[in-house]
């Protein structure tokens, strides 16, 4: 009996170790995620979207293949794009906070007040002016005229991204 104990403790620990190995191995497997997002915004409008972000700042860079634009940011290092969105579907309703949108990019830029007087006078909505615990940084959320909230940061406003 005392030889069954330890037969199956034996391979208690040969299975835990094995597991622990597998789990190291699939996390060094894991893909590596290189370059900032393509950012998608789908509009009932593709075109009168793209002419507040214009009136934003943002510079056209082509035509999108399914309709809509596509946007670059400087540097090359990520791209936003509006396009068609499913006919019959309408964007989602307007939103008092941050919080309530799903998902929200954030934007650096090199004019955090000219963005956000801009956004306004295109129409848009300040949703939220968002302060770290700090008081150093501060991120201006703005909900376009279709209620996607996207902010806007100053510049390297985080040390650990290597930004352009």
């Amino acid at each position: 009996m005392r030889q069954a104990h330890l037969i199956v403790a034996a391979l208690a620990v040969a299975l835990a170790g094995l597991t622990a190995t597998q789990s190291a191995t699939a996390q060094d497997k894991a893909p590596l995620f290189t370059s900032a997002p393509m950012i998608l915004v789908r509009s009932p409008d593709p075109d009168k979207l793209v002419q507040f972000y214009i009136a934003l700042g943002f510079k056209a860079f082509s035509a999108a293949p399914n309709g809509g634009t596509i946007f670059h940011l400087e540097g090359d290092v990520g791209s936003f794009e509006v396009v068609q969105m499913d006919k019959n579907t309408q964007p989602s309703g307007p939103k008092t906070s941050r919080t309530q949108q799903g998902v929200v990019a954030i934007f650096e830029t090199t004019d955090q007040a000219g963005v956000v007087a801009r956004a306004k006078a295109a129409g848009a909505k300040l949703i939220e002016k968002w302060v770290s615990a700090n008081g150093i940084l501060a991120i201006y959320y703005i909900a376009d005229p279709e209620n996607n909230i996207f902010g806007f940061a100053p510049r390297h406003s985080s040390p650990v991204l290597k930004t352009p």
